[in-house]
């Protein structure tokens, strides 16, 4: 069996306040786009789950799709069935596009469905919950999805019109989404609240969502980053002059950019990528799982 993971961005968000529990409230915009990585599972003699990754380094017992997998075989109680599972692994690492939280997604259903738990959609995002925020919003289908409390409540939006997405971030650069909340109250500027965005695309207007990302004022998080990664700025600007309005996903580093035009979206990942810096040309995609 194989689990298609998608990457997704922030098209918005805004981080209302700190939370008793150490978290942050926050309202967002989410949408995935077509970059993915892969999940195998198959069948193995012996009981209980083994893990592998393409990359060797992500294949440590903290890896979310481990977690995810030792949170289900709980569930199962005596010895699961045995199974191999696989990542092919696409979507850079802390980067702000939550691979690992839709590998742990992937991961959830697979095993559901392998173990035969007969777990809903929605009894999943309950438990993916536990293990990470951007959880839900795969186990939810993904698609476009408005998220608020600490991004676990998800409220899907109609499908985003079709845009090519051109991805880039410094090549060797992952940023901790922990260290930068965790310093988020001293640095955090105003932004532009969610909603607007989520009304636009009720409308499916496309003007008013390319618009939107052009006010550079849609994630809480971006002027805490660029303070402390100047390089970023940079990427920002080079972005602009190659005729892209460029936002920050998530805790970054990874900027984005929507555009209605294939030829302007490709030139521009190829011209960054000739650069120096690792660029991704994708689209934007629709649900890919239904709620059980």
């Amino acid at each position: 069996m194989r689990m298609v993971a998608a990457a997704k961005i922030n098209l918005g968000l805004k981080v209302l306040n700190r939370r008793p529990d150490g978290y942050h409230n926050l309202e967002s915009v989410m949408q995935q786009v077509s970059l993915a990585d892969y999940l195998t599972f198959e069948r193995v003699s012996s009981p209980g789950w083994q893990f592998k990754s393409t990359v060797p380094r992500l294949g440590g017992e903290d890896n979310l799709v481990c977690r995810a997998a030792r949170f289900l075989a709980k569930r199962v109680g005596a010895s699961p069935p045995g199974v191999k599972i696989t990542l092919y692994k696409n979507i850079p690492s802390g980067a702000g596009l939550g691979g690992g939280s839709s590998d742990a997604a992937a991961t959830l259903r697979g095993l559901n469905i392998f173990w035969r738990l007969g777990l809903s959609s929605r009894e999943l995002a309950e438990l993916g919950a536990s293990l990470g925020s951007d959880i839900p919003f795969f186990l939810h289908g993904g698609g476009t999805a408005f998220a608020r409390g600490r991004g676990e409540l998800i409220s899907p939006l109609p499908p985003l019109p079709l845009f090519w997405v051109v991805l880039a971030k410094p090549s060797r650069l992952s940023i901790s989404t922990a260290s930068v909340y965790g310093g988020l109250e001293e640095k955090m500027s105003p932004v532009l609240s969610p909603n607007i965005l989520r009304e636009a695309i009720l409308k499916a207007d496309r003007e008013a969502i390319l618009n939107w990302l052009g006010t550079g004022a849609i994630n809480s998080l971006q002027s805490s980053v660029l303070t402390c990664y100047p390089r970023l700025g940079r990427l920002r600007r080079r972005m602009g002059e190659l005729g892209l309005k460029a936002a920050m996903s998530g805790s970054g580093p990874t900027f984005f950019a929507l555009s209605d035009s294939y030829s302007l979206a490709r030139q521009a990942a190829q011209i960054l990528q000739a650069e120096g810096y690792r660029a991704i040309l994708c689209w934007t995609v629709q649900r890919t799982v239904t709620d059980r």
